[in-house]
């Protein structure tokens, strides 16, 4: 029983891992925003593209935390 609860668990942080919000479109970071929503944090990042549009969209913790404002995302994220 315990050789299938650790098989099970190591499957399901297989699978979390590669679910990842999907990425946002290019352009500089202007805004970084977090909220705590049911029991965990949600980040999200806002850019600008060089039309002047801006896009706001959800980011895994660690590209919240690579991004600082005035930075080049998806550039930042993979640094």
């Amino acid at each position: 029983m315990r050789r299938l609860l650790v098989a099970a668990s190591a499957v399901c942080a297989l699978a979390l891992t590669g679910c990842g919000p999907k990425p946002g479109p290019a352009g500089t970071v202007i805004d970084k925003d977090r909220t705590y929503q049911s029991k965990r944090w949600k980040y999200e990042l806002t850019t600008r593209d060089k039309a002047g549009k801006e896009h706001e969209f959800r980011v895994s913790r660690s590209d919240y935390k690579d991004c600082v404002r005035g930075a080049r995302y998806p550039k930042c994220a993979k640094d």
